[in-house]
């Protein structure tokens, strides 16, 4: 199992290669258990939109500011 390497607060962007979310810059809200197969889930939100996501961890990559 991989464990969550992301901090709830923490800043976000999607990486290159995922096409499902828009390049935003989100927060991580809630670490959410891992799917089946062992990868971590996000709860993420950018302060552009109203709604919450859920990500995969391979989704996203932490975002320097």
């Amino acid at each position: 199992m991989i464990e969550h390497v992301f901090k709830i607060g923490q800043a976000v962007r999607p990486k290159a290669t995922c096409h499902s979310l828009p390049n935003d810059l989100f927060r991580v809200l809630r670490l959410l258990p891992s799917t089946a197969g062992g990868v971590p889930l996000y709860c993420i939100k950018s302060q552009a939109e109203l709604i919450e996501r859920v990500v995969e961890q391979s989704d996203i990559e932490a975002a320097l500011r």
